[in-house]
């Protein structure tokens, strides 16, 4: 018998190939649990499958709410994200429109989702479910460092670094575009290995210019010494700070030295994309929940550095529940009338998911079967399924595309089982009919803390 601390996995990849090459396909394109992982390897999961077309409209109502263009109209300060039609709240899509917003956003500092005219940082923000997040102060700690870990506050530095005069034209034009930014200008040995001193030619200009903008001085050091690192600055300065410090200063940090800092990079505005709201709302007692939504209003709208500039345009993404359960608070605090939850007032500024309908499903089941087409001459259609499978598939998930999408990977799985080369309405049958405990429970399940988001 082979030692088992030497054996090695003998399955390969050429074999999950093969599994599936009767339906020209390299793998079954569809999740067994559609909920974003961001990071995660698998495509799948990861938010790199998207079907664009399938919400061009929100696309167009997310840039006119909150993002600044050249015809100068008014930019909004808070608006939401909600399922409209099914009231299901979860595998609806919000959570990959959310990612590929701030991907969009980020790839090119905004210059695309502006038409130009704005330089704009996006930060996804996701509350945690342990340890819950329930004060306005935890709120602000998260908010940082998403904007830490995703890079944010190490471009604005790094902006600060092209914008001191102190790095040669020759050296500048070395860069490349902004995958190179983090190896290259982020970099203080690639800086050193191009003659420029780090320490105090390029340091103190920046300190200069932070200073001018208002940032406190202790922030000024920690800005120049880490703030260009990702690591650095997340693991030597931000999680050093206590609860003390969130709980004493948090919300003046994230919205007052944060704003001078991006201001100062020449920041246009920076987008707050936060998701899965109810994780925090369903937390808090009574008094959190006025004491959260008092201090948004203070931060967001009336009362901060940041209401006064109109830096941060926030997008909450609210569950289905959470708009009933927040608004005597949101009422409370005056925020019906500045940015209103109740309908109709809140169309104005929401975005509302809707389930799919036949010819929208056509595009998103064609995006995840040309992801792992074993060749390109079916690229572009829905084959192996029949048009009627599809449908099926649809009707039977409730219109919900991350059930949809679920359904259609066990439809895949059933139909290699039956070494067929093409899928039809009945094989979805025969896998609703073999698990119909299961789908039914997909349409029923209790949805008031679920896990996963669809990606697509």
């Amino acid at each position: 018998m082979e030692n088992a601390l030497l054996r090695k996995p003998i399955i390969e990849g050429n074999e999950v190939a093969d599994r599936y090459a009767k339906l020209g396909l390299r793998d079954n394109p569809f999740p067994a649990d559609p909920a974003l992982v961001i990071g995660s390897p698998d495509d799948r999961l990861n938010g790199s499958i998207y079907c664009r077309d399938l919400h061009s409209r929100n696309i167009d109502s997310f840039r006119d709410l909150l993002i600044p263009t050249r015809d100068r109209r008014p930019v909004r300060s808070l608006a939401f994200l909600m399922d409209h039609a099914s009231l299901r709240g979860r595998g609806i899509g919000k959570s990959a429109f959310l990612k590929h917003q701030r991907d969009e956003i980020m790839k090119d500092l905004g210059e695309t989702a502006s038409s130009g005219s704005a330089v704009l940082f996006a930060a996804y923000v996701v509350p945690t479910a342990s340890p819950p997040c329930r004060k306005f102060w935890e709120f602000c700690r998260l908010i940082a460092h998403a904007m830490c870990d995703q890079g944010v506050i190490a471009k604005a530095m790094w902006r600060l670094r092209a914008m001191s005069g102190a790095i040669p034209a020759e050296v500048l034009a070395k860069i490349g575009d902004s995958d190179d930014w983090e190896s290259t200008i982020g970099s203080d040995s690639w800086l050193h290995q191009h003659k420029v001193d780090t320490y105090f030619a390029l340091a103190d200009p920046i300190k200069a210019t932070l200073s001018k903008a208002g940032v406190a001085a202790e922030w000024v050091e920690h800005f120049a010494n880490h703030g260009a690192s990702i690591p650095n600055f997340g693991n030597h300065v931000l999680r050093t700070q206590g609860d003390s410090f969130w709980r004493r200063s948090g919300g003046d940090w994230v919205f007052g030295d944060l704003v001078r800092l991006f201001a100062a990079a020449q920041f246009t505005r920076g987008i707050l994309l936060v998701d899965e709201l109810e994780k925090i709302v369903y937390n808090q007692n009574i008094q959190e929940r006025r004491a959260f939504v008092d201090a948004l209003r203070f931060y967001m709208l009336d009362g901060s550095h940041n209401a006064r500039v109109r830096f941060y345009g926030m997008l909450l993404t609210i569950h289905p529940g959470i708009q009933e359960i927040l608004l005597p608070y949101w009422k409370a605090a005056g925020l019906d009338r500045l940015a209103p939850l109740n309908q109709p007032d809140a169309e104005d500024i929401t975005l509302y998911f809707s389930p799919l309908d036949q010819q929208m499903s056509m595009p998103l089941v064609t995006v995840y079967l040309d992801h792992f087409r074993a060749s390109k001459a079916k690229m572009g259609t829905i084959h192996p399924f029949a048009k009627e499978a599809v449908v099926e598939a649809l009707v039977k998930s409730g219109g919900v595309p991350g059930r949809t999408l679920r359904l259609l990977h066990r439809v895949v799985e059933r139909a290699v089982d039956l070494g067929r080369t093409t899928i039809d309405k009945e094989v979805v049958d025969l896998v609703y009919q073999s698990s119909e405990p299961l789908a039914a429970g997909e349409l029923v399940e209790n949805e008031s803390m679920p896990k996963g988001e669809v990606n697509f």
